[in-house]
């Protein structure tokens, strides 16, 4: 299916927007095929662009959401790090909402229920998940509904469930195409004194940090704080907290926290100083986005000449995890089996298959430790001290190629 290309941006409507990055063309990042898939497989362009009204940094090419979600190969549940990153937020949102037994939580984009199984079992857990991978959350005994959210899922869901104490959308706000169809459903589902959490990559980090490695097609939109105000303030909502968070599932995050405009929360000093922030950062400022490309292409350069010089001594390179985001970097540094031999994933839907575009294929954990590369090049860099301390690979003398943000070998021995 052919890519759908938007003129306006999706939060204002204005038509100027400004093209800063191009990475080529490259498939979905999370389509993973089988070998017989190869000859089929379709490109898009992946080209970022920042609206000069209200400053929203976000893709206009869109993938049809049935190429990307029909069959899904993302399990946030595979990562253990990620596992405790849901658990650690589930907490503090219990203490701080003050959440009781019989509460109703909501996750959008639920996938395989990680936020939910994260939730206490006294509360009553419910998932928005579009994809397939919605059978494995309802095999766990969650009640999802499986579509796109909407205000239609939203008055469906109270009908059912009544309103909800707290609503999370957390690495999928970003995904959403018709955003303001999305955001309009908010409002039904709160309850008077209901929280809407948002958390995902930050744009500031991914423009300082040279994180270009988390642009894809599923992530259509690129989060700083400035145009998400006017946006709720639009659709009935109220930013009262922001925060930023140095690990997301795609890297460093803004975590937002919005209710019903008017509602009992007061507003914190955080949304002040994270716009004023911004401000003199220059989200604002063509400027700021002017070199982006150039420092993208040097972070390439650096990392193939690791790469390759890791490899003249004959020593075998392979791949450490497959998320969506290595598949960008692969494809835009255009690496390909020759250069990586095979890479280790812990999620079976990827095993057996090969990756988007690059065509490497995908082994387990298991079979990667028995093959036993001297050299992994890191694909879940934002993982690294996790996998530093945990690692069986690392244990076993493994070295780890670290692509981004500043291309390294770790450990150093």
């Amino acid at each position: 299916m052919p890519a759908n290309k938007n003129t306006e941006c999706r939060y204002c409507g204005a038509t100027t927007l400004m093209e800063f990055l191009s990475l080529g063309e490259h498939p979905p990042s999370n389509s993973f095929i089988t070998p017989e898939q190869i000859a089929v497989e379709q490109r898009y362009p992946l080209s970022v662009y920042v609206c000069e009204e209200c400053h929203l940094v976000q893709l206009l090419d869109v993938v049809p959401a049935e190429t990307i979600f029909s069959e899904y190969a993302y399990l946030s549940s595979a990562s253990r790090a990620l596992r405790d990153h849901y658990e650690d937020l589930t907490r503090q949102l219990r203490r701080r909402l003050g959440l009781e037994a019989g509460d109703l939580v909501v996750d959008i984009g639920c996938n395989d229920g990680i936020m939910l199984n994260a939730h206490a079992e006294d509360l009553v857990r419910v998932g928005v998940e579009p994809s397939d991978v919605a059978e494995v959350a309802r095999a766990d005994g969650f009640d999802i509904c499986q579509e796109f959210f909407n205000v239609d899922t939203a008055k469906r869901l109270v009908d059912q469930f009544g309103q909800a104490r707290c609503v999370t959308a957390t690495n999928v706000f970003a995904h959403v195409d018709d955003i303001s169809a999305f955001t309009a459903g908010i409002p039904e589902l709160l309850g008077p004194d209901g929280v809407f959490v948002v958390e995902a990559s930050y744009l500031i980090d991914l423009i300082d940090q040279v994180l270009f490695d988390t642009i894809y097609h599923e992530h259509l939109c690129y989060y700083s704080l400035t145009p998400m105000v006017p946006f709720f303030d639009r659709h009935g909502l109220e930013i009262f907290d922001v925060e930023r968070v140095g690990f997301g599932a795609s890297g460093p995050a803004i975590r937002v926290f919005a209710q019903r405009s008017g509602g009992p929360h007061a507003v914190k000093d955080s949304v002040d100083r994270v716009l004023a922030y911004e401000e003199s950062w220059g989200v604002g400022r063509l400027e700021a986005y002017a070199d982006y490309s150039r420092r993208v292409e040097g972070i390439r350069d650096e990392a193939l000449t690791l790469i390759d010089r890791s490899r003249s001594s004959g020593a075998r390179v392979g791949g450490y995890g497959a998320p969506a985001k290595g598949n960008t970097l692969l494809n835009y540094f255009g690496l390909n089996a020759e250069r990586i031999e095979y890479i280790a994933d812990t999620n079976v839907v990827k095993q057996g298959r090969v990756t988007p575009g690059s065509h490497i294929p995908i082994i387990s954990e298991e079979e990667f430790l028995e093959r036993m590369p001297e050299y992994a090049l890191l694909l879940t860099w934002n993982y690294l001290d996790f996998f530093l301390e945990r690692s069986r690979y690392i244990e076993k003398g493994g070295t780890f190629i670290v692509p981004v943000p500043v291309p390294r070998l770790a450990p150093v021995r």
